[in-house]
């Protein structure tokens, strides 16, 4: 499946946020079956200018400017990235509730969780990912143990106690 012009669109404006839109065609899907789509479409092409890199857009609107389609798709992938982020960094893999109100308490939990590791890891000086403190603090959430030394193996036996006196000094044990 592949793409075909039909038509070349003119553009009064090339110039958009961080983008020159280089060419914006009407075209039509072409495949080697009877399937067609009813609706037109348009390809923008567009170069970032950030890595030079030239991106092809397909959209269905034909009243908006090439500039503006490539605003819009700047801004859904701006979107996409801050979802991206909420995954990676706050672990959310689902959402609990369908409603906007349970989204919304749900990301602002993880946020808050997330602000509150990072304001802990500044007060102690944590040097490693905050990925990686993280899951320490999830792994040892019960366990009880100094911020500082999160990442420090534990003692081999805390419960016993250790001997601190020195062995020049008599002790004296009760039998």
């Amino acid at each position: 499946m592949g793409l075909s012009v039909t038509q070349f669109r003119d553009c009064q404006e090339t110039q958009g946020d961080g983008f020159t839109v280089l060419a914006d065609e009407e075209v039509v899907l072409t495949s080697k079956g009877d399937s067609k789509l009813a609706i037109p479409l348009r390809r923008i092409r567009v170069l970032r200018h950030e890595d030079a890199k030239e991106l092809s857009l397909l959209a269905n609107d034909m009243t908006r400017s090439a500039v503006e389609i490539g605003r819009l798709y700047k801004l859904r992938w701006q979107i996409e990235l801050l979802f991206r982020w909420l995954k990676q960094h706050l672990k959310i893999r689902k959402f609990l509730g369908r409603n906007e109100n349970a989204i919304k308490l749900q990301i602002f939990a993880a946020l808050i969780a997330y602000l509150l590791l990072r304001l802990a890891a500044a007060a102690f000086k944590i040097k490693f990912d905050i990925l990686r403190f993280a899951d320490l603090v999830r792994a040892l959430l019960l366990c009880r143990r100094r911020l500082a030394a999160i990442d420090l193996a534990p003692p081999v036996n805390p419960s016993r106690k250790r001997d601190r006196s020195s062995p020049n000094q008599l002790a004296f044990r009760y039998v």
